[in-house]
């Protein structure tokens, strides 16, 4: 979790996911730490960097992904600013209420 937190947080979200079933993961959880350490490997060359010269424009982003954990009915929500093309801040997280629709 610090790996996905701090250092590559590219990863956090499928860390984060991956970390909801450490109880008792199944084959297909395993299949998915092997696809992050994969992606490790084509990544090894890419780093953020944050240039003194660089576009002062900060650009923000948010998403909605509405029940897509299906299991409990909650949404996902995130963000991510950009400062100059460069992200500076983003979260993702569940929602704490449930929506269920009405027909």
């Amino acid at each position: 979790m610090y790996v996905s937190n701090c250092i590559r947080p590219n990863i956090a979200f499928v860390v984060n996911l991956l970390a909801r079933h450490s109880a008792a993961p199944t084959k297909h959880h395993w299949m998915g730490v092997r696809n992050i350490f994969i992606y490790f490997q084509g990544i090894t060359d890419l780093d953020l960097f944050y240039q003194f010269d660089q576009n002062k424009s900060i650009i923000g982003y948010t998403d909605l992904g509405y029940q897509s954990d299906p299991h409990n009915i909650r949404s996902q929500i995130g963000f991510l600013c950009l400062h100059g093309g460069t992200s500076i801040s983003w979260k993702s997280s569940k929602q704490t209420l449930i929506s269920i629709p009405i027909h």
